[in-house]
C-alpha cells in the first residue's frame, strides 16, 4: 500500500471508530496514577481513539524518518555508481581517478579498480552504459590511427593515449606537424619526432630550413634530415658547412655516411664532395672510411694509397684489397664491396 494510501485509510478508519464508539454512549471513565499525580476524566470514546491517533501520529512518523533515510541512502548509491563510472572512465583514459565514493562496498571495488589497468579491446565492445562504451569506441579508433578531438575525450595530451592520439593528427596533417614543430617546448619529444618525419615526408626543403632554427635536433633526427636534404635538388640542398655541422654534433657511422654519400653525388660536384668528405674525415678519423668511399668513387687512387699506407694491418682491408685488384688491371664496381 502506498504512503498516500495508507494515510487516507487510518484517518477513514478512525472517524468510523470515533462515530461507532460515540454513538455508543459510554459514559466517562476517569484515570488515576497516584505516582504521577493524575486523576484525568474523560468520555470513554476519546480514552478509545486518542492512543489510536497516537499510534497512528507515531507510525507516520517512523514511515517518514525510515522513508527518507532510504532516499538519501539510494541518492548516495546512485552517486556512487556514477563515480564508479567516472573512475572507470578516467583509468580507460589514463587519468589519475579523483571521484570519492561513499558506500563502503563500492568504496573497496573502487579502490581495486583504481590499482589495475585497464585495456580496451580490439575487438568489438558493447555495453548498455552509453558513456562508457562511446569512450571505448573513440578509444578503439585512436589505436586504429585515427584522430579524436581532445574535446570529445577530454583527453590529457601528457598520457601515452593522448601521445598516440597527437601523432595520428600529425600523420593525418602534415600542417599540425609543422605547427608541432613551431611550437615544440610545448609537446615531449616523441611527438616531436613524429612530426619531424612527417614534415620531412610532405615539406620542401625550404619549407624545412625556415622551422630548423626552432628545433633542438636528435640524433635520429639529424641522420633524417641529411637523408632528406641528400635527394633533394641541388638549389635547395644544404652547403658543406652546414651539413658539417650536423655530422659533428651528431653520431654518424661510415655506413650512413657512405649512404649519404651515394645520394649527395647525384647532385653534387666531385670537388665538393671530396671537400666535405675530407673535412668529416679530419674532424673525426673513425669517418676516414667514407672518406675513402669517396676518392675512391671518382678514382683518387693516389689519395687513397696515402691514406691506406699508413694505416694498421687491421685498417681499411676492404679498401686496401680493391688497391690490390686495381694494381692488377682487375675492373671493379665499389658498390659491389661497400654496402
Amino acid at each position: 500500500m502506498g504512503f498516500k494510501k495508507y494515510i487516507v485509510a487510518s484517518i477513514l478508519l478512525l472517524a468510523i471508530a470515533s462515530g461507532f464508539t460515540y454513538s455508543l454512549d459510554l459514559g466517562s471513565y476517569t484515570l488515576v496514577i497516584d505516582q504521577l499525580s493524575l486523576n484525568q476524566t474523560l468520555p470513554v470514546y476519546l480514552w478509545i481513539i486518542v492512543p489510536a491517533v497516537v499510534l497512528f501520529a507515531a507510525t507516520i512518523l517512523h514511515m517518514m524518518f525510515y522513508g527518507s533515510k532510504g532516499f538519501f541512502q539510494r541518492q548516495a548509491l546512485n552517486k556512487d555508481v556514477e563515480n564508479l563510472q567516472k573512475i572507470i572512465k578516467d583509468k580507460l583514459l589514463q587519468k589519475e581517478p579523483t571521484a570519492i565514493l561513499k558506500t563502503p562496498n563500492l568504496k573497496e571495488l573502487a579502490n581495486i579498480i583504481t590499482q589495475l589497468n585497464i585495456t580496451v579491446p580490439n575487438s568489438s565492445f558493447s555495453s548498455s552504459i552509453s558513456n562508457i562504451s562511446d569512450i571505448v569506441n573513440k578509444i578503439q579508433a585512436i589505436n586504429n590511427g585515427e584522430f579524436v578531438s581532445s574535446k570529445e575525450l577530454k583527453l590529457d595530451n601528457s598520457t601515452p593515449l593522448g601521445q598516440l592520439n597527437l601523432k595520428n593528427r600529425i600523420k593525418a596533417d602534415s600542417n599540425f606537424a609543422v605547427e608541432v614543430i613551431k611550437q615544440s617546448s610545448k609537446y615531449s619529444e616523441e611527438v616531436i619526432a613524429c612530426a619531424f618525419t612527417q614534415m620531412l615526408e610532405k615539406k620542401s626543403m625550404t619549407t624545412i630550413k625556415k622551422l630548423l632554427p626552432s628545433l633542438t635536433l636528435t640524433n635520429d633526427m639529424a641522420k633524417q634530415l641529411l637523408q632528406k636534404d641528400s635527394v633533394a635538388p641541388k638549389q635547395f640542398a644544404f652547403t658543406n658547412s652546414e651539413i658539417l655541422e650536423y655530422i659533428q654534433n651528431n653520431e654518424f657511422t661510415n655506413d650512413e655516411l657512405i649512404k649519404l654519400a651515394k645520394n649527395y653525388k647525384k647532385h653534387f660536384s666531385p670537388e665538393q664532395l671530396i671537400k666535405l668528405f675530407e673535412d668529416i674525415s679530419a674532424n673525426n678519423e673513425s669517418l676516414t672510411e667514407s672518406y675513402l668511399y669517396v676518392l675512391f668513387e671518382y678514382e683518387m687512387i693516389t689519395q687513397v694509397r696515402e691514406i691506406v699506407v699508413n694505416s694498421q694491418k687491421d685498417e681499411f682491408v676492404v679498401y686496401k684489397a680493391l688497391l690490390d685488384l686495381k694494381d692488377a688491371g682487375k675492373h671493379y664496381n665499389i658498390d659491389d664491396f661497400i654496402a
